[in-house]
């Protein structure tokens, strides 16, 4: 196969980068870059989070989650309340974090919507391959991610 599948692969990481690298406005007033968005789209779809929260689902560091937080907050887009624990704090979108996050789910409503329509069409065997080959890139992936 000479590493055709591998050279697809990184033609279509590559590309899908180069599309995320971009900030926009997403509907509203500010610039949000990729990390802004990308918390903006876990909060949007979970409602509320705290930091840790947050860092497990993104694979973001605690540190990293706070200082794009200290951003959106400023930028008018989070808000702060206190939890129920002892230092619990939960992260909220604003109206305007809510523009936001609706902004960038009708960027990627035309290409989820192609993904859905191709998938309907690969038999269940076929969509299992698919799935261990794109969870193997991940795997390793990750594995060069925590030897740098």
């Amino acid at each position: 196969m000479d590493n055709q599948l591998l050279q697809m692969g990184l033609k279509l990481i590559n590309r899908y980068n180069s599309i995320e690298k971009k900030a926009r406005y997403y509907g509203t007033d500010v610039m949000l870059y990729p990390s802004e968005i990308h918390i903006i789209e876990a909060i949007g779809i979970s409602g509320k989070m705290t930091t840790t929260k947050l860092s497990d689902l993104l694979g973001i560091t605690k540190g990293g989650i706070s200082q794009t937080c200290t951003k959106l907050l400023k930028k008018g887009l989070i808000c702060k309340t206190d939890g129920e624990g002892l230092n619990e704090i939960y992260i909220s979108l604003t109206d305007k974090g809510k523009t936001a996050y609706y902004g960038h789910q009708r960027l990627h409503e035309p290409m989820i919507k192609k993904m859905n329509e191709l998938s309907d069409n690969i038999d269940e065997t076929t969509m299992n391959i698919i799935k261990t080959i794109l969870m193997t890139i991940n795997d390793e992936l990750s594995r060069l991610e925590v030897e740098e």
